[in-house]
């Protein structure tokens, strides 16, 4: 949870507070449906995250997880390749607590196949965001 509070609440505080000193227009608040069926009980009562409603603040979050799968997946294969299990402990740890913990939004990106899934648009989204930091990365670390 403290993954989905920090990574979406700040930042589009900031934001909204940073335009709101400029004089800029805000993004506001959406009125949502608060009924509840049956099949959203019965995913509450499971512990189901659900990702239905497509939203910004799903973004930053899905970004962070899948740049973190991919310092896992890649910290993983260094040390297997170079044996070098000594320098990458740390932030293979550091990433593997962070992709335990976001196996919901995983889930919810590419298990899940009912209503309750990530939108399409959010997770092609957050991938390509993942693949331009990492690219990003790659350049400035290695010119």
């Amino acid at each position: 949870m403290w993954l989905i509070w920090g990574l979406s609440s700040y930042p589009f505080a900031l934001l909204e507070w940073s335009l709101k000193c400029f004089g800029l227009s805000t993004f506001g608040f959406n009125v949502t449906s608060k009924v509840v069926d049956e099949e959203r009980n019965r995913l509450y009562e499971q512990g189901v995250v659900e990702f239905g409603v497509e939203s910004v603040l799903f973004l930053p979050i899905s970004v962070a997880s899948v740049v973190n799968l991919w310092a896992f997946v890649k910290g993983i294969m260094d040390v297997l390749i170079y044996g070098r299990l000594e320098e990458f402990f740390v932030q293979i740890f550091i990433s593997g607590f962070v992709v335990v913990n976001s196996l919901v939004i995983y889930e919810g990106m590419v298990l899940r196949k009912d209503r309750g899934k990530m939108p399409l648009k959010i997770t092609l989204a957050s991938i390509a965001t993942a693949m331009a930091i990492y690219l990003l990365s790659t350049l400035i670390m290695f010119p």
